[in-house]
């Protein structure tokens, strides 16, 4: 599961208590947990008081952590009835009942991390998880499931939906891809050797590092989150500016906003507000690194002695990125656009295909 913060809702004496016990132990798992409970039970468990407005915090926050609700399923469903949208965006939303004996993902169950969150209940305080989403009960390969755990992108709502489709029904789908697989093949897929071969798929799937110039109808593209921005700029540049310029070269490398893992720069930019307001609006880390530091990053296309004498070292951009990914492949050497430099680097895959309890994945 992505997301690692998860707020924890109960309503009565016996789901305080169950609620006090999981926040001990997610906690202990690596999740920053906040747990509420009505007022006079919340006091005698060192939990926070649930506030009369508690729905419409929820809403404000909705999408940035995952839910747990420790009660009936018609007073989560009430909760968040407002804010649902789809799985692709939703948070993972999970149901206990007050005796801890069932864990039910109600949202985003494979993108959100819903089953998975669900099966460490299980784990936690033996909750059985009752899944029931059809991929998962026929024992089936989920698309969304494979992209999570392999860190992929999906190219669309309705392609995917399709080939979960093709799967529930049997019908061949084919998969090809840029970069090596490894583990068992779910018998569900048929893998191509080249993108000809899924002509005759009726599910066809396309794990590329760049977007195709031009998008063929029917077929799911996954794409890898694992792009390294190094970026160098005046000071003062404006994060519009920045995010126009990066725009344009992703774009010219045929690569998405939304694959960038990371920015990188020098550190006498750690409070340059445009790099900040880039990373933030890309969704991605900021790192920034010293003069020795990136020095350390081996040769670069274009050294520049001005460059050296304001900050320590010839070249920012393609030595930040580097030293983000080091083991990367440089997609885009410096290139010096307005008011800032950037280059591009890429993270080597491979496709992991795994089995658990017999689900194929």
């Amino acid at each position: 599961m992505e997301k690692k913060e998860l707020s924890i809702y109960s309503f009565t004496e016996t789901g305080s208590g169950l609620a006090a016990e999981l926040y001990a132990g997610l906690q202990s798992a690596g999740y920053t947990c906040r747990a509420y409970a009505l007022g006079r039970f919340a006091q005698k468990r060192g939990l926070l008081g649930l506030a009369p407005d508690w729905k419409e915090t929820l809403g404000k926050s909705w999408g940035k952590e995952g839910l747990i609700f420790i009660g009936a399923a018609g007073i989560a469903v009430r909760a968040i009835a407002p804010y649902v949208k789809d799985k692709f965006s939703d948070p993972p939303v999970v149901v206990l009942d007050e005796k801890g004996r069932f864990a039910i993902p109600l949202l985003s169950g494979h993108v959100g991390g819903g089953v998975e969150l669900a099966g460490l209940l299980q784990e936690l305080i033996g909750a059985e998880a009752v899944i029931t989403t059809a991929t998962d009960v026929q024992q089936k390969f989920a698309v969304d499931v494979f992209a999570v755990r392999n860190g992929l992108l999906l190219s669309g709502r309705e392609e995917a939906k399709n080939i979960s489709a093709c799967i529930l029904e049997g019908k061949k789908t084919g998969i090809f891809s840029e970069f090596p697989m490894e583990g068992a093949v779910p018998k569900e897929l048929t893998v191509c050797a080249s993108r000809s071969g899924l002509d005759a798929c009726s599910g066809k799937i396309v794990v590329c590092q760049r977007f195709p110039q031009k998008k063929e109808s029917g077929v799911l593209y996954l794409f890898p989150k694992n792009v390294y921005v190094g970026m160098g700029c005046r000071r003062g540049v404006e994060k519009e500016s920045l995010v126009r310029e990066l725009d344009r070269v992703l774009s010219e490398n045929g690569l998405l906003r939304k694959q960038v893992r990371a920015v990188g720069s020098i550190d006498l930019k750690k409070d340059e507000a445009g790099l900040i307001g880039l990373a933030e609006e890309l969704g991605a880390a900021f790192r920034t690194f010293s003069a020795e530091e990136l020095e350390a990053a081996g040769a670069v296309s274009a050294p520049s002695e001005f460059v050296r004498q304001v900050t320590g070292v010839d070249n920012v951009c393609e030595r930040a990125a580097r030293l983000l990914c080091p083991e990367g492949l440089m997609l885009q050497k410096k290139v010096k656009l307005d008011r800032c430099t950037a280059a591009l680097v890429c993270g080597q895959l491979t496709l992991r295909f795994e089995r658990k309890e017999g689900r194929a994945e």
